[in-house]
């Protein structure tokens, strides 16, 4: 039992040491990353603005608790000061806070779509051949969910585009879904740092979305000048009737995208009419090389013997510590 008190205590106090000091790495790549000319890809954006978040918890889960299971006695009777004691529990704060905006973007996920199926058509065939619901009082098209994705399209919305609109808006969502956008926007607020109370933390999620949603345009767009002024006349549509609409069914940003973001509108709309919509990115591998670098990291602290130096420094501020 001891152990375990011990573990997570110590984790979070880990936690949030490792979270600090990467929020400040991430707050500095942000910088130059937002300074830099030109748009950046949705990738590195991403990755900048999970940093904090995932580097903190690879590292207690895969460094820190292993070495502290291996090295620390099953029946060590060591006290805790104030200090490691006020650590952990900004840690665990920490972790509570995305923990209740999880179960927050869960609970209003399951109540959307239960509205979603209440209010809606099945419609087969359309566009992309997928199963899409057709939904009154949503002012465009959406899509819903995390882990199972569906796209909703609003009644008049789909009265109002031509077939051929309507085929490059739905094309706009399968993007969103293919990427697994509504999973990235889902992790972006839920992250437990402290990055998050930072501007450029604000900022890099605003230009995530930014590029987010470029990159769909492109998927749907693939290069066709065509396709583009049929897909910027969707926006423009799908936006007056955002305008007019006094309610919709889409939820908080975490559980859903929406075609039609009023922010973006003009920068989509020039980027489209002009040909300067990007080319089509993949993410896949920047996922893949931190997923190596990661890997990498872990393995070389156990095979250079850094367990054994983070244990005795664990130590030391158990000891040491008021």
């Amino acid at each position: 039992m001891r152990l375990i008190l011990s573990s997570v205590l110590l984790g979070l106090a880990w936690f949030t040491a490792t979270n600090a000091a990467a929020s400040a790495a991430a707050w500095l790549l942000g910088r130059s990353v937002i300074r830099r000319p030109g748009p950046s890809s949705a990738g590195l954006l991403l990755a900048v603005r999970l940093l904090p978040a995932v580097a903190s918890t690879v590292f207690v889960g895969a460094v820190f608790l292993p070495a502290h299971w291996r090295l620390e006695p099953v029946e060590s009777d060591e006290s805790f000061g104030v200090v490691l004691a006020v650590i952990a529990a900004t840690g665990l704060l920490l972790v509570l806070r995305a923990f209740g905006r999880a179960v927050r973007a869960g609970v209003a996920g399951r109540r959307l779509a239960a509205v979603a199926r209440r209010a809606a058509s099945l419609s087969d065939g359309v566009a992309v051949g997928s199963r899409i619901r057709v939904v009154d009082g949503l002012p465009g098209v959406s899509l819903l969910g995390i882990w199972r994705p569906r796209i909703l399209i609003g009644a008049e919305t789909r009265g109002v585009l031509t077939p051929a609109e309507l085929d490059l808006a739905i094309s706009h969502e399968v993007a969103h879904r293919r990427s697994k956008d509504n999973l990235k926007r889902f992790l972006i607020r839920c992250a437990p740092d402290l990055f998050s109370w930072t501007h450029v933390a604000r900022e890099l999620e605003d230009r995530w979305q930014a590029a987010a949603e470029c990159e769909a345009d492109a998927h749907a767009v693939r290069g066709d000048s065509c396709r583009a002024v049929l897909l910027a006349s969707a926006l423009v549509k799908v936006a007056r009737l955002g305008r007019a609409a006094s309610a919709s069914v889409v939820g908080p940003a975490a559980i859903a995208s929406a075609f039609h973001v009023p922010t973006l509108l003009e920068m989509r709309v020039r980027r489209l009419v002009s040909g300067d919509a990007p080319s089509p990115a993949g993410a896949r591998r920047l996922v893949w090389s931190a997923a190596t670098l990661s890997v990498g990291i872990c393995a070389g602290v156990w095979l250079l013997g850094f367990s054994d130096m983070l244990h005795s420094v664990t130590e030391a501020m158990v000891t040491y510590l008021p």
